[in-house]
């Protein structure tokens, strides 16, 4: 079995060959290297399962490294040393994925540690790919098969009818054969935003071996994400083509739901180590600038007391600008205390309505709230608060620009009577279909100054009350975000 390898890419050779040797008596190969060029040279030369990057080289940032070594790498992990720890670099660091972010000077032995969890971290991943390729070919192993397996097969004739369902297709789509029978699938199951694209698809199959399709079929109970990998022409009394594919909306689900716990544990161990370290200057210099404004509001000199006050303000300013991104980064990585009880979230609404009014008002913005006789839901109420809040204020920077619109909340139970669906709407310029699925990304932002932050902290927290959210386009234009919330029992 290949021992691991690391890539160790530092300037200070002394410190390279002490970190090298302790790895390496662990058993882990080392290549060194003083500078990025030698260290993309090395690595294109053999398969490195870490990288360990000072983030100062002598011809490169080590983030510019990293970026550029992701391409020769493919699945290795990165961890980043500095000795001069910044928030940007930090937030670079977080924004690239990178394992860990270490200051200097670390002990030798935690380095190690941390090397060890990352090397098994790549293990993991190697181990699903591999299991995800042996997936695909035993799926590729059953195409064709109709009945016996648990495959959504449709049989289309010239004029793309339906001619031929499986039990499948039924269990997925929510439609019995007799019901689909004769359908034209075009109109009965594809949305009409992907009707070009999948007949164009249907038609060329029709010639051609033709490219797995994955496409969003409707079906009664809501949309299922199929993916199409065969498609073949069969001759039984009469010519159809028979299209099989998978059912893979579960799966897609699961997937992205994994990796947002990935990113979210790699982001708390991020944010636990930087937290200390970033709220100690800060608070010396809140100290300082505190006992600057008092020296200088003794100054006699109106002038110079006036211009160091106000760049005293200025700097406050900034540091608590700082101080709430910092504590963006721990609501997002740890929610603090969370206690979930039957609450009246009509009187939450109602109180986040009333304290962004004066901020609506100013954006020139209206907003009306219908809240009334909503049943209670189980929930935290400070961090329900927190969400409607950042919901609103979004809506309103949405409509600041145009210096006017409207905001519209209300509240309904769902069919099945178990969910509060709360709707925060607005008549805005609406979120463009490519940019939706991002917006709850950590540091995805539409905003030049925004942190990207806000948003991934509300479904952090509604994920936390068991509920969902959705962003959807609002009918004659403008957006809807719907949160889902599980209804209190009744006494």
């Amino acid at each position: 079995m290949r021992s691991p390898r690391v890539l160790l890419v530092e300037d200070n050779l002394a410190l390279a060959e002490n970190v090298a040797e302790i790895l390496e008596e662990e058993g882990i190969s080392v290549v060194q290297a003083a500078n990025g060029e030698r260290a993309l040279a090395k690595a294109s030369g053999v398969r490195v399962d870490l990288a360990i990057i000072d983030v100062r080289l002598p011809d490169m940032s080590g983030l510019q490294l990293l970026s550029e070594l992701r391409r020769v790498l493919g699945d290795a992990e990165y961890i980043v040393v500095t000795g001069n720890a910044t928030l940007d670099t930090a937030i670079a660091a977080v924004r690239e994925g990178v394992f860990a972010y270490v200051q200097k000077p670390f002990d030798p032995f935690d380095l190690v540690a941390l090397a060890r969890r990352a090397l098994a971290q790549v293990d993991l991943r190697r181990e699903r790919s591999r299991l995800a390729h042996e997936l695909e070919r035993s799926e590729k192993l059953h195409r064709g098969v109709f009945e016996a397996v648990e495959s959504v097969i449709i049989g289309l004739d010239h004029q793309g009818q339906i001619q031929m369902w499986s039990r499948y297709a039924s269990a997925s789509l929510g439609y019995e054969a007799s019901e689909v029978m004769g359908a034209r699938i075009l109109e009965l199951l594809t949305p009409s935003g992907s009707r070009a694209g999948f007949q164009d698809w249907i038609a060329r199959a029709w010639g051609e071996r033709v490219e797995e399709l994955q496409i969003a079929l409707q079906g009664q109970d809501g949309e299922r994400t199929i993916r199409f990998v065969q498609a073949s022409v069969i001759v039984n009394g009469s010519t159809l083509l028979l299209l099989v594919g998978q059912d893979v909306t579960d799966r897609l689900a699961l997937e992205k739901r994994a990796a947002d716990a990935e990113a979210m544990a790699s982001l708390a161990t991020l944010t636990a180590g930087l937290a200390h370290e970033i709220r100690n200057p800060l608070n010396a210099a809140i100290l300082q600038l505190e006992l600057l404004s008092r020296i200088s509001s003794r100054l006699e000199e109106t002038r110079a007391r006036e211009r160091i006050g106000e760049s005293v303000k200025l700097v406050q300013t900034e540091i608590k600008r700082l101080s709430k991104l910092l504590e963006e980064f721990l609501s997002l990585a740890r929610p603090r205390s969370f206690e979930v009880y039957p609450i009246d979230v009509g009187a939450v609404l109602d109180h986040v309505v009333s304290m962004q009014a004066p901020v609506a008002e100013a954006a020139g913005v209206t907003v009306a709230a219908r809240t009334t006789e909503l049943p209670r839901i189980y929930g935290d109420q400070s961090k329900l608060m927190q969400v409607f809040v950042n919901l609103l204020v979004n809506a309103i920077d949405a409509l600041r620009e145009g210096g006017r619109g409207s905001i519209t909340i209300d509240a309904a139970p769902d069919e099945a009577g178990s969910m509060l669906l709360v709707r925060v709407a607005d008549d805005g310029p609406g979120v463009p279909a490519e940019v939706a699925p991002q917006l709850f990304r950590p540091f995805f932002s539409t905003k030049a100054q925004g942190t990207g932050l806000g948003l991934a902290i509300v479904k952090r927290i509604v994920d936390l009350h068991g509920g969902t959210i959705a962003v959807r386009p609002r009918d004659g234009g403008g957006t809807v975000v719907e949160v889902g919330l599980r209804i209190a029992a009744e006494d």
